[in-house]
Protein backbone atom coordinates (compact mmCIF):
# COMPACT_ATOMS: atom_id res chain seq x y z
CA UNK A 1 0.00 0.00 0.00
CA UNK A 2 1.36 3.42 -0.86
CA UNK A 3 2.07 6.07 1.67
CA UNK A 4 0.27 9.31 1.15
CA UNK A 5 2.32 11.75 2.52
CA UNK A 6 -0.06 14.46 2.60
CA UNK A 7 -2.90 13.02 3.85
CA UNK A 8 -0.32 11.71 6.74
CA UNK A 9 0.76 15.59 7.14
CA UNK A 10 -2.95 16.20 7.52
CA UNK A 11 -3.29 14.09 10.49
CA UNK A 12 0.34 15.28 12.07
CA UNK A 13 -1.09 19.19 12.13
CA UNK A 14 -4.74 18.69 12.72
CA UNK A 15 -3.21 16.26 16.29
CA UNK A 16 -0.86 19.29 16.68
CA UNK A 17 -3.62 21.71 16.46
CA UNK A 18 -5.70 19.58 19.12
CA UNK A 19 -3.02 19.20 21.01
CA UNK A 20 -2.63 23.16 21.21
CA UNK A 21 -6.27 23.75 21.94
CA UNK A 22 -6.41 20.83 24.82
CA UNK A 23 -3.40 22.22 26.16
CA UNK A 24 -5.28 25.94 26.52
CA UNK A 25 -8.14 23.69 27.91
CA UNK A 26 -6.04 22.33 30.52
CA UNK A 27 -5.30 24.94 32.58
CA UNK A 28 -1.58 24.79 32.64
CA UNK A 29 -2.06 21.27 33.09
CA UNK A 30 -4.65 21.16 36.25
CA UNK A 31 -7.14 19.58 34.53
CA UNK A 32 -5.33 16.23 33.74
CA UNK A 33 -7.87 14.88 31.14
CA UNK A 34 -6.77 18.03 28.98
CA UNK A 35 -3.01 17.53 30.23
CA UNK A 36 -3.21 14.05 28.73
CA UNK A 37 -5.05 14.61 25.70
CA UNK A 38 -2.59 17.31 25.29
CA UNK A 39 0.29 14.52 25.45
CA UNK A 40 -1.13 12.39 23.22
CA UNK A 41 -2.10 14.44 20.38
CA UNK A 42 1.53 16.17 21.00
CA UNK A 43 3.00 12.60 20.68
CA UNK A 44 0.98 11.10 17.31
CA UNK A 45 1.50 14.37 15.45
CA UNK A 46 5.21 14.14 15.92
CA UNK A 47 5.21 10.01 14.65
CA UNK A 48 2.62 11.68 12.26
CA UNK A 49 5.47 14.27 10.73
CA UNK A 50 8.09 12.04 10.90
CA UNK A 51 6.30 9.09 8.74
CA UNK A 52 5.36 12.61 6.48
CA UNK A 53 8.77 12.81 6.14
CA UNK A 54 9.80 10.22 4.46
CA UNK A 55 8.53 11.32 1.50
CA UNK A 56 8.55 14.87 1.97
CA UNK A 57 11.51 17.17 2.51
CA UNK A 58 12.40 18.85 5.53
CA UNK A 59 11.74 22.35 4.95
CA UNK A 60 8.55 21.77 3.12
CA UNK A 61 6.88 19.43 5.36
CA UNK A 62 7.86 21.43 8.55
CA UNK A 63 6.80 24.78 7.06
CA UNK A 64 3.71 23.35 5.97
CA UNK A 65 2.98 21.81 9.81
CA UNK A 66 4.40 24.86 11.65
CA UNK A 67 2.02 27.46 9.33
CA UNK A 68 -0.95 25.60 8.97
CA UNK A 69 -0.82 24.70 12.52
CA UNK A 70 0.01 28.21 13.38
CA UNK A 71 -3.26 29.54 11.04
CA UNK A 72 -5.59 27.21 12.59
CA UNK A 73 -5.02 27.63 16.26
CA UNK A 74 -5.18 31.49 15.68
CA UNK A 75 -8.55 30.81 14.35
CA UNK A 76 -9.62 29.03 17.35
CA UNK A 77 -8.75 31.64 19.60
CA UNK A 78 -10.37 34.03 17.76
CA UNK A 79 -13.71 31.55 17.49
CA UNK A 80 -13.27 30.47 21.06
CA UNK A 81 -11.66 32.42 23.34
CA UNK A 82 -12.17 35.65 21.58
CA UNK A 83 -8.57 36.20 21.30
CA UNK A 84 -7.80 39.84 19.44
CA UNK A 85 -8.49 39.93 16.17
CA UNK A 86 -7.21 43.13 14.01
CA UNK A 87 -6.37 44.03 10.67
CA UNK A 88 -2.67 43.04 11.48
CA UNK A 89 -3.51 39.70 12.93
CA UNK A 90 -5.67 39.36 9.18
CA UNK A 91 -2.80 40.08 7.14
CA UNK A 92 -0.54 38.10 9.39
CA UNK A 93 -2.81 35.05 9.19
CA UNK A 94 -2.86 35.66 4.76
CA UNK A 95 1.30 36.11 5.01
CA UNK A 96 1.22 32.39 6.64
CA UNK A 97 -0.95 31.08 3.91
CA UNK A 98 1.40 32.83 1.40
CA UNK A 99 4.44 31.96 2.54
CA UNK A 100 2.85 28.09 2.78
CA UNK A 101 2.08 28.57 -0.76
CA UNK A 102 5.34 29.87 -2.19
CA UNK A 103 7.42 27.28 -0.01
CA UNK A 104 5.64 24.51 -1.66
CA UNK A 105 5.73 25.68 -5.09
CA UNK A 106 9.63 26.75 -4.53
CA UNK A 107 10.01 23.07 -3.33
CA UNK A 108 8.08 21.63 -6.08
CA UNK A 109 10.16 23.39 -8.61
CA UNK A 110 13.35 22.48 -7.16
CA UNK A 111 12.54 19.03 -7.05
CA UNK A 112 11.39 19.20 -10.68
CA UNK A 113 14.61 20.76 -11.73
CA UNK A 114 16.58 17.95 -10.07
CA UNK A 115 14.92 15.19 -12.00
CA UNK A 116 15.35 17.01 -15.27
CA UNK A 117 19.39 16.70 -14.54
CA UNK A 118 18.99 13.89 -13.28
CA UNK A 119 17.22 12.47 -16.82
CA UNK A 120 18.55 14.55 -19.29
Amino acid sequence: MKRNPILILSVAIVSEVLGTTFMKLSEGFTQPVFGIATAACYILSFMMLTFALKDLSLGMAYGIWGGVGTFLTTLIGIIFWNDPFSIVVGIGMIAVVAGIALLSKGTQEAEEAELACEQG
